[in-house]
């Protein structure tokens, strides 16, 4: 078991998150808080260079290495969004950077890894499946794993979110969270639990891959057989035994959503609030419109996690929405 990231190491993360960042943004939904009868903000991290959250973690990781590990490199395996944070992180901090993804991924990511600088090595079908040739470039080339969920500074990285809601809405009551490997809501309900007790933590997954919720509740990571779900950076056989314990100790409830609820919720971010989120980033609103997760009558953060949803997937959801209402 690797040693647990403390409050101590977010704090030290968000020097290394500003001075690389800019400040993603706390917006009140004065729409969304008229229909759900609550006061509703979301924490949008789709303006980040790489349009998602995981470059937080990957800045504060690569920052740790000596000028030597630099040098020898980074590598990483990735359903798309960790491998887009790894390689800009890589870049902005001068290694070089290898990323492993699904043969599937988006040709849109690869671009963007090697524009960066990255190597883009492409195996298997979901992210469990680059992690083996990650780890064989890790002990051949000497490269450093940059684990994209399982990892204390990783987490730290992450749990920057926590601290910035904390400053912009102290009195927060409930934060709703996307889940895959674990890594983001263990980093932010570390940083949120350890200044107020009372704030609920609900993590989100998607049916076909809730790998973390079960591997809380029998106390142990599991491995699911065949994962799946539209919200495809969220999809993962297994997680690791330090977000398990993480989310065991900070985490108040796990839920999960179906495709449908999640690409509603997709569609909806972007016709009502001009917000361009994939499936895997509106997994918080897809459980709350599903009547998952009540929030009324409490102040209520979303964290919008990810917008990299590409354009024939979002005219697939648009598609399907349109046929729905035709036939209502």
């Amino acid at each position: 078991m690797q040693r647990e990231p403390t409050v101590a190491d977010v704090i030290g993360a968000r020097r290394v998150v500003d001075r690389y960042l800019p400040r993603a943004p706390l917006e009140r939904s004065p729409l969304l808080s008229a229909d759900l009868g609550a006061d509703v903000y979301l924490k949008i991290e789709t303006f980040k260079p790489t349009r998602t959250f995981k470059v937080r973690g990957a800045l504060n990781k690569i920052a740790s290495l000596d000028e030597a590990a630099r040098r020898r490199g980074v590598v990483a395996a990735s359903a798309g969004s960790h491998a887009q944070g790894v390689a800009f992180a890589a870049s902005a901090l001068g290694a070089q950077a290898t990323v492993v993804m699904p043969r599937g991924v988006s040709e849109t990511i690869v671009r963007v890894c090697r524009a960066y600088g990255a190597e883009v090595l492409l195996e298997g079908e979901v992210y469990d499946d680059t992690l083996a040739l990650a780890h064989r470039i890790e002990r051949e080339q000497g490269k450093t794993l940059i684990h994209p969920y399982a990892d204390p500074l990783i987490v730290a990285g992450q749990g920057t979110i926590g601290l910035e809601i904390l400053d912009d809405l102290p009195d927060v009551e409930l934060v709703i969270v996307a889940v895959g490997g674990g890594g983001l809501i263990s980093g932010i309900a570390l940083a949120l639990r350890a200044a107020r007790s009372t704030i609920r933590i609900v993590g989100v997954e998607p049916e076909g891959a809730d790998a973390v919720g079960r591997s809380v509740r029998v106390g142990h990571p599991i491995i699911l057989d065949h994962p799946h779900s539209v919200a495809d950076k969220l999809v993962a056989k297994s997680t690791e035994a330090l977000n398990v314990q993480l989310a065991t100790r900070y985490v108040d409830e796990f839920v999960t959503v179906g495709d449908q609820d999640l690409e509603q919720a997709s569609y909806e971010y972007l016709e009502s609030l001009s917000l361009l989120v994939e499936p895997s980033g509106a997994a918080p609103l897809a459980a709350v419109r599903a009547g998952k997760i009540d929030p009324r009558g409490q102040r209520t953060v979303l964290v919008v996690s990810g917008g990299n949803a590409t354009a024939a997937l979002i005219a697939r959801i648009a598609t399907r929405r349109e046929v729905a209402g035709a036939r209502g």
